[in-house]
């Protein structure tokens, strides 16, 4: 493709050969001549420099070197559309059943569905036009999926799950799971027991909603667990039951959030961090890597650290960490120091008495 016809299609602007060829994408370090590049983030602009791109996308307002260049107002979106024009998106080679399938006789399986080998499709389940089920999936009785849908190998859906539209589940994940619900008691003879509160809820997927590999979304006691539309969970994130994530998150991997808990919409969840049951979070919050919510937030706010605290607040604890070692040392001399002088000043008193 050339570098005007890409430009054409990405709606950007073109600076340079127009008549240039591109064949592929690739990053700024790696990139060859005939390949087209992109630089979304500003840390990487010394690199601009160095790379044997052919082309480089850019933002409308870079500044810099560059011979070819695609300027677009959202670079990193024009670097997306661009590798949808040139790869597309996976292309399934399941087609039609498999005859190791197993479609219960009470489900609802529409004809244009694929179904890969082992895939059994539960009592009174239903799955609409168009989804592709991978082998070894396991869609539960009075199950719900919409069109369009992928499942990946060995998904598991609990028996009433509800999947919208264009909803994706990546391989060994498991929708519907049971809440970890237990009452602890004291018996009669003073043995302390767990006893499993049976869940009857379930979980919905709205549409657009894509889950990671090894996810683990439980559900309810009682009512939904809900996943708003458009949220997208990278691998290995835990949702306990209950909670009510909002439209447009994003999970990534190893975040969890606690049983009961209402999230708002277009909320960010870095690694590892965690969340504490039935708590509520705002709209637009941002939860930094590693750390620890605790209790509610209001929208549009950024927290950092364990327990979680606002992000500028968190900056400075952290700035004063690196100084402890100095700052004890510090201590420590003027321990010593005021000790010398309330020595002293006992030493002038009592010379003072024996005048």
């Amino acid at each position: 493709m050339t570098l005007k016809e890409l430009a054409d299609r990405l709606g950007a602007d073109l600076q340079g050969d127009g008549e240039k060829v591109i064949n592929a994408l690739a990053s700024l370090e790696e990139a060859k001549d005939d390949e087209l590049a992109f630089l979304a983030n500003v840390r990487y602009t010394q690199k601009m420099a160095e790379t044997s791109a052919g082309a480089v996308i850019v933002a409308a307002d870079y500044q810099g070197p560059g011979e070819n260049l695609l300027r677009c107002q959202d670079p990193y979106f024009g670097y997306r559309e661009a590798m949808v024009l040139f790869y597309g998106f996976r292309e399934h080679p399941i087609v039609g059943m498999h005859p190791t399938a197993c479609v219960d006789a009470t489900a609802e399986v529409d004809a244009s569905v694929a179904l890969g080998a082992h895939v059994t499709i539960s009592r009174g389940a239903t799955v609409d036009p168009g989804t592709v089920i991978y082998p070894g999936v396991f869609v539960g009785p009075g199950c719900r999926v919409g069109r369009d849908c992928v499942l990946y190998p060995n998904v598991c859906l609990y028996d009433g799950s509800v999947l919208g539209n264009r909803v994706t589940v990546h391989a060994n994940s498991s929708i519907g799971v049971d809440g970890f619900g237990y009452a602890t008691h004291t018996c009669d003879d003073g043995v302390v027991r767990h006893d499993k509160i049976p869940p009857v809820g379930w979980v919905e997927l709205e549409d657009d909603v894509e889950i990671g590999s090894c996810c683990a979304i439980e559900r309810a006691t009682m009512g939904p667990t809900v996943i708003g539309a458009g949220t997208k969970f990278a691998d290995l994130v835990a949702i306990g039951h209950g909670t009510k994530l909002g439209k447009h998150c994003l999970m990534v991997s190893q975040a969890g959030i606690a049983g009961s808990t209402v999230v708002g919409n277009y909320c960010v969840f870095a690694g590892q961090a965690g969340v504490v049951g039935h708590i509520r979070i705002g709209d637009g919050v941002r939860v930094g890597a590693q750390a620890g919510v605790t209790g509610d937030l209001d929208s549009d706010v950024e927290v950092l650290g364990s327990p979680a605290i606002p992000r500028v607040e968190a900056g400075r604890s952290y700035t004063l960490i690196s100084r402890l070692p100095e700052m004890r040392a510090n201590l420590r001399k003027l321990s010593k120091d005021v000790e010398r002088l309330r020595a002293r000043i006992a030493d002038l008193e009592g010379g003072q008495e024996q005048v």
